[in-house]
């Protein structure tokens, strides 16, 4: 069985992503939680759209829990071909190293365009049997539109909510 993930970028984030942070450090281990749980229940492949935020860290986390799960797979799947944005080079060799260790990578449009990004969630949707949603609770973006599309095709949507990572 395959899953998807959508979530926010840092900036849609309602709390400060950095490693000392209890809300953030609350979130990894809620994601690391959710992630386990899937594979338990029969989650083999698991597809990351490689945006900064909620994307790669879902990403690392599969491939941290492949140290457990060794027949567990991570296929990436960018809106078009493109070396990494200059404007975040700091994360440039992280997000190499993630694209390496996946079993796959699929490119969904040979160029950009200013839709390139829903149709690579649209595609991560229609490819999964599940969704796995880091939202915020806020009803724009691109978080939201695949929340949508995923209801409207009738996927299975689990949610991390960003907002309840105090509660945890």
């Amino acid at each position: 069985m395959i899953c998807c993930v959508t979530g926010h970028r840092p900036s849609g984030f309602t709390f400060p992503r950095d490693e000392d942070n209890p809300l953030f450090i609350n979130y990894l281990k809620k994601l690391a939680k959710e992630v386990e749980s899937l594979i338990k229940a029969g989650y083999d492949t698991f597809i990351t759209g490689m945006a900064e935020g909620a994307d790669i860290d879902f990403a690392k986390t599969v491939i941290m829990l492949r140290n457990k799960y060794k027949y567990i797979k991570l296929e990436a799947a960018l809106p078009y071909p493109k070396p990494y944005p200059k404007n975040l080079k700091r994360h440039q060799e992280e997000y190499y190293d993630i694209l390496s260790k996946c079993s796959k990578c699929h490119i969904v449009s040979d160029h950009f365009f200013r839709g390139c990004m829903h149709k690579r969630n649209k595609f991560m949707v229609d490819c999964s049997d599940l969704v796995l949603a880091i939202w915020n609770g806020n009803d724009k973006g691109g978080t939201w539109s695949t929340i949508q599309y995923a209801r409207q095709r009738e996927k299975s949507i689990r949610y991390i909510m960003l907002a309840e990572m105090s509660d945890i």
